[in-house]
């Protein structure tokens, strides 16, 4: 599963930066029962508060987490924020790379990866939150990190990209769609529907090697569980080939 959180602030106003807005136990509780619906062996959360935030999320959801915190430069913001992982599968390792830093701020973001042993095999899951800007550079570095790893590699996250962005194009050749992958019926209300709240349009994805998995459903959290942020929490279940 993936879900950018929104800083836990839930999915009030709209268009306004959710940093700016205030988290609380019953929104966290909100998110927590958005995640319980799916029942996911592992969930990729972006736009994390803090390592504290993360870990009550797991607290609340009874699984274990890893957080990654995104360079904040020379502090030219004023909060700290992040990605982290949920997960019930015992991880064989852990890292944080980059997507993309500004050299001149140090403001950038971070990728976080974590390894887990399923049957034998080893499988990274890639967790990432694109910026709106440069998403080439980021594209290449997403690209040159699955290139150096072993497969297979699922990438999952907010990629700040419509379906149909050109950025998108060049990781058509490591990783397909799960949402074009499942095709059905819970498949495709995702794609007519959205990910975004209240605008429509798909942000946020499950990617995976497609000679690897197969992927027999896939789709977003129950319509009670729609507004726990500003993004519709999207999953798929796949299986390793």
């Amino acid at each position: 599963m993936t879900l950018n959180m929104r800083y836990g602030s839930g999915s009030d106003k709209i268009g306004d930066p959710g940093y700016d807005l205030p988290s609380s136990p019953a929104k966290l509780q909100a998110i927590a029962e958005a995640i319980h619906s799916v029942d996911p062996d592992i969930v990729a959360l972006q736009e994390v508060r803090n390592q504290l935030q993360a870990e009550n999320l797991a607290r609340l959801t009874g699984l274990n987490c890893v957080y990654a915190s995104h360079p904040l430069g020379y502090r030219l913001f004023f909060f700290e924020w992040g990605l982290a992982f949920l997960y019930r599968l015992k991880l064989a390792e852990t890292a944080g790379r980059s997507m993309l830093i500004d050299r001149r701020t140090g403001v950038g973001r971070t990728g976080l990866l974590c390894r887990i042993s399923s049957s034998g095999s080893l499988i990274t899951f890639i967790n990432v939150h694109f910026d709106h800007d440069r998403k080439k550079s980021q594209m290449e570095n997403l690209l040159r990190i699955i290139e150096e790893l072993p497969p297979p590699v699922c990438l999952l996250g907010d990629f700040n990209c419509g379906p149909d962005d050109p950025h998108l194009i060049p990781l058509t050749s490591h990783v397909a769609d799960t949402c074009l992958l499942a095709d059905t019926e819970s498949s495709r209300e995702a794609l007519t529907t959205g990910t975004l709240v209240g605008k429509g349009g798909r942000k946020d994805y499950i990617w995976v090697p497609p000679h690897c998995f197969s992927v027999p459903e896939a789709g977003l959290v129950a319509e009670p569980h729609r507004t726990v942020s500003d993004h519709i929490g999207y999953w798929a279940d796949i299986s390793l080939e």
